[in-house]
């Protein structure tokens, strides 16, 4: 591991520090938060039950956590951007994108279950808060993985073209 690169400290301002660290925080949030919901009710009474990252679904919301937890550390101590935080981010949206997938086939299986079984009248399934905060938190980490790019290319020199 080099490290020359390493630049302790965090560039607050900087908006691709902004973007990890939102991103970060809210791929966090969504591994706890239910994804999906189910709702059966049936003479006055009803059930409900719902779906999270963490417990169910792979336990993506395990790996979710981990790369959050490491996205943030790459970003405190400053290691080089190229090769350690835009392979923890993508990876990271690469874990949420797994997660938008499952969450949506599952709520569509799980209608399925109910159509099947013949309780869709009384049932009703949605998606809940953590799938808009997993969605919200991959389109925050993909946006990161642009503004580090940008700015990588930004501050690479042009190199001379050889005469001939």
């Amino acid at each position: 591991m080099d490290f020359k690169n390493l630049k302790p400290g965090l560039d607050i301002k900087e908006p691709a520090t902004i973007a990890t660290l939102v991103g970060s925080v809210l791929l966090l949030l969504a591994s706890f938060l239910p994804i999906e919901t189910a709702k059966v009710s049936f003479m006055s009474m009803s059930e409900s039950t719902s779906r999270n990252l963490m417990g169910d679904y792979h336990h993506q919301g395990i790996f979710l956590l981990i790369l959050a937890i490491a996205t943030v550390v790459i970003l405190v101590l400053g290691l080089d951007r190229q090769k350690f935080l835009n392979s923890a981010l993508g990876a990271s949206a690469a874990v949420g994108l797994w997660g938008i997938i499952n969450g949506i086939t599952g709520l569509s299986a799980t209608k399925k279950d109910f159509k099947d079984s013949g309780v869709d009248k009384y049932a009703s399934t949605s998606f809940s808060i953590g799938f808009f905060v997993l969605i919200l938190g991959v389109i925050a980490i993909v946006g990161a993985i642009v503004l580090i790019n940008m700015n990588s290319k930004k501050s690479t020199p042009a190199q001379a073209q050889p005469m001939m």
